[in-house]
């Protein structure tokens, strides 16, 4: 008689279930806060695979090569859930690996712990059965056949498989993952008993399973002791064991078929075939609390809706950690501390240090997006293109590739200009070459202006207007080469940062400067100052009498542009912060005298 089955089965982790069907898996965990959490993915199958999915025995292989991976996966992943607090920080050698060669140590360490469990498997359930056996032999009058060879190798191997259990059963996360190992076969057994999904009558249900991994383990190893005994290399202890450990995939392709049979039927074969697994899942299973069944029915439940709604979006694990370790870690394997700092601010919305560290835990999602910020930064791209954000007198502005990096030096720049308009009401103001509009939003928010800024570049326009918006400026933009948009117009103020780098300078720039943001914004011609020669000679033409011209200057330029203006304005130099200072930002008036 046929049995009901879904196609839906899972595996105990750490403090949780994972559940899985053809198509998606889900792990629930409860987390140290008593909450249960959920991750879940939808599985990728190419069409050739999923052909061989159909073919008996293959199938088997396939299941269980991706069932080990997939079970390792979740392991690691729910063990992250629930000690996240509980890792240690990274060593010395982690940071230099991670510095230096670029790697995740701790990815490599588990990928080694995989190897060498494996290893350790394969050692204690074909290594040392065939050396235990080799021993018996040596003792023996007669060498028995292939055939009792077999048997006593066998035996051998389920007694250190049913011992390795009884061992590690003790231990008391062991004595818990067997218990959520029971609650996901009561939840399997409930669904396909036909009744609702609940924690009352999963209680009803049996901890065995007929699917069970431990049945299936049992099989592999009595398959195996028929299947080996028409083993041709039996008279050589080595040649013994590696035969048995390449035929491993095909043993426990045909055991997967043997357990799939079994599960099937029910009668008086089926049931004699099946009972030393079910035995030996008195082993491996416990009775759940109430909590681990709410765990194993959240888990079913997430893979059946997956299932049943293409469209339903996947879960990833919320994993929190102190903002601190999450600096430091960055810190530590990517960046200098003050940069992961503004990467945490600007992922957390906070604007001071004090803020960023007040704000207590940062979900694995956050540092997720920080870590994915960090790898472009590593790159070479500046901060503030990574974040699309640059600080300029005190307010964050949008930026990217398309405009210049706003920089504290220009602050002189909008400091000066707004101390000059401070009393005068609804002047005009043109900003040439505007780039990002950080100088012209500045000084509108700060003065009672009427601002109207230009640029050759359409982009970098977008990004201004951009900047605009976010501030709430009302500022006229045109696009156009210096003063061409303004034409026949005139203002009491005129403010310009132009480009002033020599063009043979340019490739003595950081990478991050000349690889990432427009050389058109930064290349001034041969000596600096080609910008500085047109605008002296066109400037007063659009300036109002005594009206104002702001210029930025380089190092050792501003008495060079100072002559430039000649005698059509009065000239104020005013310093930077550096040490030692440089001359800055040229304020030159229009002289009364000048007539239009």
């Amino acid at each position: 008689m046929k049995k009901r089955q879904c196609n839906i089965g899972g595996q105990a982790v750490l403090e949780g279930v994972m559940m899985r069907s053809q198509n998606s898996y889900a792990v629930a965990v409860r987390a140290p806060d008593g909450q249960i959490q959920v991750e879940s993915e939808r599985i990728k199958v190419s069409e050739n695979m999923r052909r061989l999915s159909k073919i008996p025995v293959i199938r088997g292989i396939i299941s269980f090569v991706s069932s080990m991976a997939m079970g390792i996966r979740t392991l690691n992943r729910a063990a992250e859930v629930y000690s996240s607090e509980m890792q240690d920080s990274p060593s010395k050698f982690e940071k230099w690996a991670a510095k230096k060669l670029k790697i995740d140590l701790m990815s490599v360490l588990v990928a080694v712990s995989m190897v060498l469990g494996v290893l350790l498997a394969l050692g204690l359930f074909v290594v040392l059965p065939h050396l235990a056996t080799e021993g018996i032999i040596r003792l023996m009058p007669n060498k028995p056949n292939t055939i009792v060879l077999n048997l006593i190798a066998g035996a051998i191997r389920i007694i250190i498989f049913i011992c390795y259990i009884l061992i590690i059963g003790r231990i008391k996360d062991i004595k818990r993952l067997f218990m959520y190992h029971g609650a996901e076969h009561k939840v399997v057994n409930c669904f396909e008993s036909g009744l609702e999904l609940t924690v009352d009558n999963a209680k009803k249900m049996s901890t065995k399973h007929d699917r069970c991994g431990t049945t299936f383990l049992f099989i592999i190893m009595v398959f195996s002791i028929i299947f080996f005994s028409f083993d041709v290399f039996s008279n050589n202890l080595w040649q013994r064991v590696l035969i048995r450990i390449a035929f491993i995939p095909l043993v426990a392709g045909l055991s997967y078929e043997l357990l799939k049979l079994f599960a099937k039927y029910d009668n008086l074969f089926t049931r004699i075939m099946k009972y030393p697994g079910l035995l030996l899942q008195r082993l491996t299973t416990k009775e759940p609390d109430d909590d681990m069944l709410e765990v194993a029915i959240k888990a079913f439940d997430t893979v059946a809706e997956l299932d049943g709604d293409p469209q339903k979006p996947t879960q990833k694990f919320m994993i929190y950690q102190s903002v601190e370790k999450a600096v430091k870690e960055l810190a530590d394997t990517m960046l200098p501390k003050n940069e992961a700092e503004i990467i945490y601010m600007h992922v957390l919305g906070a604007k001071t240090r004090g803020e960023l560290y007040a704000s207590g835990q940062i979900s694995s999602t956050e540092t997720d997006k920080a870590k994915k910020y960090a790898k472009q930064r590593l790159k070479g791209a500046p901060l503030q293109y990574v974040l699309n954000n640059a600080c300029f007198y005190g307010y964050d502005f949008y930026v990217d590739q398309r405009a210049l990096i706003p920089r504290f030096d220009t602050e002189h720049l909008a400091k000066a200009a707004i101390d000059l308009l401070k009393d005068k009401k609804g002047a005009e103001v043109l900003d040439l070459m505007t780039g990002s509009g950080c100088i012209a939003v500045t000084v509108a928010k700060n003065a009672d202006c009427r601002m109207t800024a230009t640029d050759i570049s359409a982009q970098a326009l977008e990004v201004a207007k951009i900047n605009a918006q976010k501030h709430e400026c009302d500022i006229e933009f045109l696009n156009g080469s210096l003063f061409k948009p303004v034409k026949n117009r005139k203002f009491d103020m005129i403010i310009c940062n132009p480009p002033y780098i020599p063009s043979s300078d340019i490739p003595k720039l950081d990478k991050e400067v000349k690889d990432y943001e427009p050389l058109t914004a930064l290349d001034g011609g041969a000596d600096g100052l080609d910008f500085y020669r047109d605008i002296a000679l066109k400037a007063a033409d659009y300036l109002k009498e005594e009206g104002f011209l702001l210029l930025e200057t380089g190092i050792n330029q501003a008495q060079k542009v100072t002559e430039m203006l000649g005698e059509n304005y009065e000239t104020e130099i005013v310093y930077d912060l550096n040490n030692p200072p440089v001359a800055r930002v040229i304020i030159a008036r229009k002289k009364r005298e000048v007539r239009e």
